[in-house]
């Protein structure tokens, strides 16, 4: 996990990325993203030795294991593992119609601002994470008002958050 407010030289960067990521990056037009999305590409080849590559459905894989990749405003999340695995943050201090936003996810309906955030990073945690996602352990923190879930089959003790610049980060609860 890192924070994009500490990127200090982006051009080392891009030059370290793959043709591929390179010309991807050139799509973008948001500078927040695209800082984003160098982060999440040096934390992976830093962590891994290796490059991303994208299946089909534009989502991140590595030739060595399982690749997760989530960005919410300034900070980015890389989850590595030798098992399938999800991760997703969301700022929970935005306001929206949690009873609305509920229904159109098709989360459990609640008003509630707390379990509507685990729900919605729960969700995304499992879409990331693929099939039998139900059955998978999901591991939530809390870092200031972000909320993070992991989801993971095989992981009791093993998360490792290695923070760069960031709070700690508070175990919530387990599923």
């Amino acid at each position: 996990m890192s924070n994009i407010k500490e990127i200090k030289n982006i051009a080392d960067i891009e030059n370290a990325l793959p043709v591929s990521d390179r010309i991807r990056l050139s799509k973008f037009s948001n500078h927040t993203h695209k800082l984003q999305f160098l982060l999440s590409r040096a934390i992976v080849k830093n962590v891994t030795g290796e490059s991303v590559k994208v299946d089909k459905n534009g989502a991140p894989i590595i030739k060595s294991g399982f690749v997760s990749i989530a960005h919410k405003d300034n900070f980015v999340m890389v989850a590595v593992s030798n098992s399938n695995v999800g991760i997703d943050i969301e700022n929970t201090s935005i306001k929206r119609d949690f009873a609305g936003q509920s229904e159109l996810l098709g989360l459990p309906k609640t008003k509630d601002k707390d379990a509507f955030y685990k729900n919605f990073v729960k969700y995304e945690a499992e879409f990331k994470f693929g099939n039998d996602a139900t059955k998978a352990h999901k591991y939530f923190y809390k870092l200031g008002d972000y909320l993070i879930c992991v989801c993971t089959k095989e992981l009791t003790k093993d998360i490792e958050f290695i923070p760069s610049g960031v709070p700690s980060l508070n175990f919530v609860c387990a599923e």
